[in-house]
This record gives C-alpha cells, structure tokens and sequence, in this order.
C-alpha cells in the first residue's frame, strides 16, 4: 500500500526576521496557503527584550542568530497548527538560512512531530521554483500594507510567541 504525503513549501520574505513586514509562508501546489507577518510593533518588543536579556539566547551574533532560528520555527508550529493536517507530510524549506539547516530540522521536529503529532516523512532544503506559492505568497505577504491578504494571515501574539524563548 503507497502512502501519498501532502508536500508543503516554506518560504520567507523580508532581509531580516527581526525587521518588520518580515513574512513566512507556508502553502501546496493545490493552495492551500497560511502565512505570518512581523509588524513594526513585534518587532520593536522581540528586539527590545532580545536587548534586555530576558530570552534564553545570548546577546551575540551566534545568539542572535539562534534566536532567529527559533522565531522561524516557532511562527512555522503556528502555521501548522491552524492548518490542522491529519496526513504525512514533506517539507521543502527555502535556503533562507544557510549553515542552520540542522538547528531548523531538529526545531521543527520537536515542534512539528513531538508537539503536533505530524507524520514528518521528509524535510529537506531547496531553491524554491519563481512560481511555487510559498515563494510568490510569501513576497505578496511582505508587500502587502494594507493587509488585504487577511484570510491566509494567521494571528500570533507575543505571549505566544515568548512562551516557546523566555528564560
């Protein structure tokens, strides 16, 4: 018996995750698309805090970096969760954050399998197509300042957010 997994893309848009209209994306070829923008106001609290040392991640680049890491992973446990998928899946994740591409698959395992229960049959990183949905969604996303893309916005607030980096 073959098992058909849904394939979902991953991608981003923006320079950097803690800047703001920063967007991720997550959708199929058969649209299916859910997606997360950093606002001004996000952005300004995470750095500001970040500054403070009130998350778990050290105030260096590494930490930085890592803390990037887990922001990406975190806002991507959030998109899967409103999807609400039953089935197996593979994951194609754009090459956003070359040399962490470890640190992302074991992030998204504990979030994704140990936390969702998702059937993980592959996740791997790749150059996404121009034309997939992730990569031209998550361009829109960023684009977007009238937020007029509402119904595949998924709402995540701070506390939710902190609940996954706070010391």
């Amino acid at each position: 018996m073959f098992v058909f997994e849904m394939e979902l893309e991953i991608d981003v848009s923006g320079e950097d995750l803690l800047n703001k209209n920063y967007s991720i994306c997550v959708a199929n070829k058969d649209g299916l698309i859910k997606g997360f923008k950093f606002d001004e106001n996000l952005v300004k609290v995470l750095s500001s805090r970040y500054g403070q040392g009130m998350y778990r991640y050290k105030k260096s680049k590494k930490g930085k970096t890592n803390l990037k890491i887990r922001l990406y992973c975190v806002i991507i446990y959030y998109l899967f969760k409103s999807l609400n998928i039953k089935e197996e899946i593979s994951l194609v994740l754009c090459r956003d954050f070359m040399g962490w591409e470890k640190e992302i698959k074991e992030n998204l395992i504990f979030f994704l399998h140990n936390k969702l229960g998702l059937n993980l049959y592959k996740i791997y990183f790749d150059r996404l197509h121009p034309e997939s949905n992730a990569h031209k969604y998550a361009y829109m996303m960023r684009i977007d300042t009238k937020d007029k893309m509402k119904d595949i916005y998924v709402k995540i607030s701070l506390e939710e957010i902190e609940k996954w980096i706070k010391k």
